[in-house]
């Protein structure tokens, strides 16, 4: 959630049919006072509206009854659903997407948003796929050119350097599992 502006949260809904073990979430941000009003009425909770309820500091004290309300309203609903009925009251509303629906999704594949890169190894390499650098300027190449360090490439620099773990320190936590070679 947002600190200090109720409700703007994302809020848990019933999983879609096509992917029932995957968690389902919609985002409500309805921070203006009509907006919040608008949203009570579309969920059927007209006693989270009036006085106690009318300007953001009076929502940010109940915080937990509104957010529970929506809570439950929301699981009863996928997030097509809730984000359907609630558009239509103009609660500003959005569902959180997969990250392969953000992979397959037209308008991203249409502007080019995702580039692979190349991780190169001594047995070979593989491309990921990452976002591109934004903004595109003409006539500069704006590739990707490295996909990052590999795990655990600067352990010693952070936990010596940095946090002052002993090198036996740092062994005994990779013996034992806690962080990578």
């Amino acid at each position: 959630s947002v600190t200090g502006i109720v409700p703007t949260n994302a809020y848990p809904c019933k999983p879609s049919a096509e992917s029932p073990h995957v968690p389902s979430y919609v985002v409500i941000g309805a921070t203006a006072d009509s907006m919040y009003n608008r949203l009570m009425t579309a969920i059927g909770r007209p006693d989270l509206i009036g006085p106690n309820y009318a300007r953001n500091h009076h929502r940010v004290a109940r915080q937990i009854e509104i957010e529970e309300a929506i809570s439950a309203w929301t699981r009863q609903r996928t997030a097509e659903e809730a984000e359907t009925i609630l558009q239509s009251a103009n609660v500003p509303t959005g569902r959180v997407v997969s990250v392969k629906e953000v992979m397959e999704n037209p308008q991203i594949k249409a502007r080019g948003v995702i580039e692979d890169v190349w991780v190169d190894k001594e047995d070979g390499g593989w491309n990921v796929k990452m976002s591109k650098v934004f903004p595109l300027l003409s006539g500069c190449d704006s590739r990707t050119r490295w996909a990052g360090p590999e795990l655990g490439q600067h352990n010693a620099e952070v936990l010596m350097g940095e946090l002052g773990l002993s090198k036996d320190e740092m062994l005994r936590l990779q013996s034992a599992g806690i962080i990578g070679k």
